[in-house]
């Protein structure tokens, strides 16, 4: 079974870490000193929030073309042995990584990526549980037109407004219909200028589009659950939007010193912070802790005045500091993917061909089904021999895999290493023994291909030969070399030999023969 995916989900991890924590201390920076208005803050946390959520996924993308693709295909005439000299092996170190794991990481690193698929799974659960519980608030509310008729034309189109008896304060559910909940003994105890300044904050975040953010916000928190700065960028996000909704509702009242003096009436009116709103409602109680911050900065509305030129110029810092993190990400996110293009060199350096990425699955494909003609002109064009393809390996692993031995030799003719592996994919030797294909075995060994060698994931020759239950193909590889007792740590820490991998009684008769062991060495 092949764990190709692993080393990919912990890179985007550690990109994420990296990525997250750049983003978390430049946005600091530059918003502890800017005079932003509560609005514009709201959506540079946003957008740090979201690069922080996309940027690691950069590790998907295909490598960078070193040439455009636009600048066509075969650029230069080479003769035959130029042209096997320039088709060199492509990206040999970088695709895959899982190939240099040592046996212990082989083990471990299957196990974290477990765990975090594990607590994934759990806080996804948790949001499916609150989405039912927003439901079921929506569902069971009674709507109030008389309070419908204190917003009048504040109210967003489609939106409602309704008492509900189990809703712990002010807030606001459904995604397609919006409603905004409001408890009744609130209704009783608020004044009607409070009030009113209640539900203007709550419009305010119908305006904005809030519950959807909040939404993907929590989504997003659930696949990077185990990320301490992620976590703090969203709580700093949900204060900045209850802030930027202060300010909305403060502008329609009678100023921001009336709203605050509404907000701390409605705060001081709301049950316990056990009974808080879940993820998929938003409102002005869903951030008790900030509430001195936010009475600070409605306090500030009547008090600070900010030129407009400098609050433009601190938002374009922003924009600034924003688009520098997104480009330094690109720049310094490695790629897993297969390259789009490349660019063989000749020894002087000249650029001698291009190649893109649907080149190689045609050099794949065809060496997998025998078109020698195919092969030679898409190696002639400058497609690499080598080029490897996630899912499919390489041309030779292909044409080892379907046992095409003229095409193992013309391959092999052209310069395909006979040892090259490709993450989940094995290598020629490997596929080969495993389809039982005993011309291919030979030849590659002929070529140079290590009868040991250990592809993580995939396992060795031997023991994919005792696998597939051909003895002829496993006594070969005995009688060349092949170890009957080398075992590799393979999924979650499950240990396989040749041995234990045995299909038949024949294929364990042959190795106990040969002097393999059931003990672990």
């Amino acid at each position: 079974m092949s764990l190709e995916w692993v080393p990919t989900l912990l890179m985007i991890g550690a990109q994420h870490l990296w990525q997250s924590a750049l983003l978390m201390g430049v946005v600091a920076l530059l918003l502890r000193r800017s005079r932003l208005s509560a609005e514009t803050r709201s959506w540079v946390l946003l957008a740090a929030f979201v690069l922080a959520a996309a940027s690691p996924l950069l590790v998907l993308l295909p490598g960078a073309p070193a040439a455009s693709e636009t600048q066509g295909i075969a650029v230069a005439t080479l003769p035959a042995s130029a042209t096997t000299a320039a088709v060199s092996p492509v990206a040999t170190d970088a695709a895959a990584p899982a190939s240099r794991l040592p046996a212990i990481s082989a083990m471990l690193l299957p196990l974290l990526a477990l765990a975090w698929l594990t607590g994934t799974l759990v806080h996804l659960l948790r949001l499916a549980r609150a989405w039912q519980q927003a439901r079921r608030l929506h569902r069971t509310a009674t709507l109030s037109p008389a309070l419908e008729s204190a917003l009048r034309w504040s109210l967003p189109p489609g939106a409602r407004i309704a008492l509900s008896t189990t809703a712990p304060g002010p807030m606001v559910v459904g995604l397609w219909t919006p409603r905004i909940l409001i408890p009744p003994h609130l209704v009783d105890a608020l004044s009607a200028s409070a009030l009113r300044d209640m539900l203007l904050h709550e419009a305010a975040h119908i305006h904005r589009r809030d519950l959807w953010v909040a939404a993907a916000q929590h989504a997003v928190l659930a696949l990077y659950w185990w990320n301490p700065l992620t976590k703090r960028l969203g709580i700093e996000l949900e204060r900045a939007r209850e802030m930027a909704c202060d300010a909305r509702a403060a502008r329609q009242s009678g100023g921001g010193q009336q709203y605050a003096s509404s907000l701390l009436k409605a705060v001081a009116g709301l049950m316990p912070r056990s009974a808080a709103q879940g993820p998929l409602a938003v409102g002005m109680s869903g951030q008790r802790g900030g509430l001195a911050e936010r009475v600070d900065g409605l306090l500030a509305i009547d008090t600070q005045r900010v030129a407009p030129a400098r609050r433009m110029a601190w938002t374009t810092l922003c924009v600034a500091g924003l688009l520098a993190c997104a480009g330094l990400s690109v720049a310094a996110t490695p790629r897993l993917g297969a390259p789009l293009a490349s660019t063989p060199r000749d020894a002087g350096g000249r650029t001698t061909a291009v190649y893109t990425s649907a080149q190689v699955e045609r050099l794949i494909a065809a060496a997998a089904s025998g078109d020698s003609a195919e092969v030679q002109r898409l190696v002639t064009a400058g497609v690499p021999v080598d080029a490897r393809q996630r899912g499919d390996g390489t041309a030779l692993i292909a044409a080892s895999r379907n046992g095409q031995l003229a095409m193992v030799d013309q391959l092999l003719a052209l310069g395909a290493r006979a040892d090259l592996p490709s993450a989940g994919d094995g290598n020629p030797l490997i596929v080969a023994a495993g389809r039982g294909h005993l011309p291919v075995v030979q030849r590659l060994l002929a070529a140079g291909a290590d009868v040991n060698r250990i592809v993580p994931g995939d396992e060795t020759p031997l023991i994919n030969a005792a696998r597939s239950g051909d003895l002829a193909t496993l006594a070969y590889l005995v009688e060349h070399g092949a170890d009957v007792n080398l075992g590799v740590v393979a999924d979650l820490g499950q240990w396989r030999s040749p041995l234990n991998q045995a299909r038949s009684a024949d294929i364990r008769s042959y190795l106990q023969q040969r002097g393999a062991v059931a003990e672990r060495r």
